[in-house]
């Protein structure tokens, strides 16, 4: 494939996870992000979850809109959310994802309570 130069219009945001506290190992709901042509960009942002306090955070795709099929994207794994709160990137291929995109959150700590916000950013398939 050609490498084809976008305009900033081309852009499509998903909002993944709205900013909310993840205190549990849970799924986020799976969000389409089949308009996407090219990489999708996952931004996540977390407060500082507490002294020795952690959670994982994988992202997960497949092509049930209720997530039942979903899988790990691989390299999709942000860097475990702990006492630091900071802002992480992921750049995933477009060929590691199907239809839909999720969250897993995983190996809570067990007192691990933090804000969370996940957005995703993408080249739109087709131009408005």
């Amino acid at each position: 494939m050609a490498i084809q130069q976008r305009s900033l219009e081309q852009l499509q945001s998903y909002l993944i996870l709205a900013p909310t506290t993840v205190s549990t190992n849970n799924n986020t709901t799976a969000v389409d992000v089949s308009g996407v042509d090219g990489d999708l960009l996952l931004l996540l942002y977390a407060a500082a979850g507490g002294a020795d306090q952690s959670i994982k955070v994988k992202v997960q795709s497949g092509n049930a809109s209720n997530g039942s099929d979903a899988q790990d994207v691989p390299g999709g794994a942000f860097t475990d959310l702990g006492n630091t709160a900071g802002l992480q990137k992921l750049a995933i291929a477009r060929e590691q994802v199907g239809k839909y995109v999720r969250l897993a959150f995983t190996d809570k700590s067990a007192s691990f309570s933090a804000s969370v916000n996940v957005m995703a950013v993408g080249a739109a398939r087709y131009a408005s």
